[in-house]
């Protein structure tokens, strides 16, 4: 019976010695998050299918222009206890799936330090009087690749391109970042997925994202410059990479300005922002075409017996100029043509772009019928109120029927500033007040006849009796 008595009591002795080992390991356990890194980009927690628990790991990402091997780092901070503590930093073998044998050991100081680390995974030990217990993590190198697919001169090869879309070529290569199962020595990959985006150093290309296709009928442009496309891929690790390729264009695009005469004073050019004017109405072009060798003007004026509605131009410095004689409204257009045959038109009625469009007025005739010639200024002359007139004949007869004015204009834009109220307007003889009788011919462009080609009626000249006028 004691001997029995005695062997319970080893048995409760080892009970209670395991239940203690126990409980320190767990305390271990809860102290793994210890271990950090000054110098990591990137940090986070991994797990292992088969070995318990989880270990933090720290990413070094590789600068893109840097040509030397870069190391990581790692610092161990003990959990507490009575300092005076050592320090023992060892690396995983993958040979024999275990920690190999310490390569750096301190002693008596409140931290450790491991530099000039490989890729892998470490582990620090750390004991003093009254604590034992081990840090591990993981160190990873990363370093993904982008890749746009280029010739020699890093040009975009000219069959991944033609007249009707660009085809942007890239290749996004993540790094692989492995680690190993501490209980089995099976080989793990960490996670490391990619997004993309391209890019250009052109304001006037929209590439929607994710595509790497360029084609009007997706609503992208095609650049009529050399362009630079960029790609820019970003890694699970926040780690963004790119490259860029010139693309050295066969597009071309269309467009032009509009100068207009300035009726008050012919040959000379100016802005018009409502596009319109009575006939004959010159109309200046501006090619600001790019990368253009051809250009076919287009002005929709055949109408005119004898007038050529289209112009060709080589040359993007060359202006046009157009006159347009029939009141209507008009809708230019330019075609432009590259050297490689690639062809765009302005307006581009297909990508909705808003009509040109030029107003030629139509013909107005109005007469006054009163007009005061003494020189102050106001309602010295006896005009008419004409737009767009191609022919414009008048006489002025007083009450007997003598002719004592004529004016004749055919073929020119009309320019008459009207009749001083004096004999044949020559400004000497000046003409009694009373009434005077006109006849008009007039003809507009629009082959309007004023009052079926003959316009009549009486004009009241009133002078001071006194006044010789101006």
């Amino acid at each position: 019976m004691k001997r029995l008595h005695k062997c319970s009591g080893k048995s409760v002795l080892l009970i209670l010695s395991t239940f203690i080992l126990s409980t320190f390991l767990l305390f271990i356990g809860s102290v793994s998050g210890q271990i950090s890194s000054d110098d990591a980009d990137y940090t986070d927690t991994l797990k292992y299918p088969v070995f318990g628990g989880a270990d933090p790991y720290f990413i070094f990402n590789v600068a893109e222009d840097f040509s030397g091997a870069v190391h990581g780092s790692l610092r161990a901070v003990p959990p507490g206890g009575t300092p005076g503590w050592d320090f023992e930093w060892s690396r995983y073998d993958i040979n024999t799936n275990n920690f190999s044998a310490p390569f750096l050991s301190e002693s008596g100081i409140p931290e450790s330090s491991a530099d000039n680390l490989e890729p892998g995974g470490y582990r620090c030990r750390i004991r003093s009087s009254d604590i034992d217990t081990v840090f591990r993590a993981w160190i990873f190198i990363n370093d993904p690749r982008v890749e746009v697919e280029k010739n020699t001169e890093g040009k975009i090869i000219r069959f991944r391109y033609t007249c009707d879309y660009i085809q942007l070529n890239g290749q996004l290569i993540p790094d692989t970042l492995r680690y190993y199962d501490l209980s089995t020595g099976e080989e793990i990959f960490l996670a490391n997925g990619m997004s993309f985006t391209w890019s250009s150093d052109n304001s006037e290309v929209n590439i929607p994202a994710p595509s790497f296709w360029l084609n009007p009928r997706l609503g992208t442009d095609l650049p009529s410059i050399d362009t630079w496309f960029i790609l820019t891929a970003v890694d699970s690790f926040g780690l963004s990479r790119d490259d860029s390729a010139l693309y050295e264009t066969v597009h071309t695009k269309a467009e032009f300005t509009l100068l207009f005469e300035d009726l008050e004073n012919p040959g000379e050019w100016i802005e018009n922002s409502e596009r319109n004017g009575e006939a004959p109405l010159k109309v200046k072009f501006i090619n600001i075409s790019e990368n253009g060798s051809e250009f076919r003007w287009i002005f929709t004026d055949s109408a005119r017996v004898g007038m050529i509605n289209e112009e060709i131009t080589h040359d993007v410095e060359d202006t046009v100029e157009y006159t347009y004689y029939i009141p209507r409204y008009y809708y230019p257009r330019l075609i432009s043509y590259s050297e490689e045959n690639c062809v765009d038109s302005f307006p581009d009625l297909i990508q909705g772009e808003e009509l040109i469009i030029i107003e030629v007025e139509p013909s107005k005739l109005e007469v006054m019928n009163v007009f005061t010639p003494n020189g102050d200024g106001a309602n010295d002359y006896f005009f008419v109120n004409a737009k767009s007139l191609r022919q414009f004949r008048l006489s002025i007869y007083n009450r007997w029927g003598n002719l004592v004015y004529r004016h004749i204009q055919d073929e020119e834009k009309f320019d008459w500033k009207g009749w001083d109220g004096t004999m044949d307007g020559k400004g000497k003889s000046h003409l009694d007040p009373g009434v005077y009788y006109y006849v008009i011919e007039a003809l507009g462009w629009d082959a309007e006849k004023y009052r079926n080609g003959i316009y009549k009626g009486h004009v009241y000249l009133l002078r001071d009796k006194d006044d010789t006028g101006p």
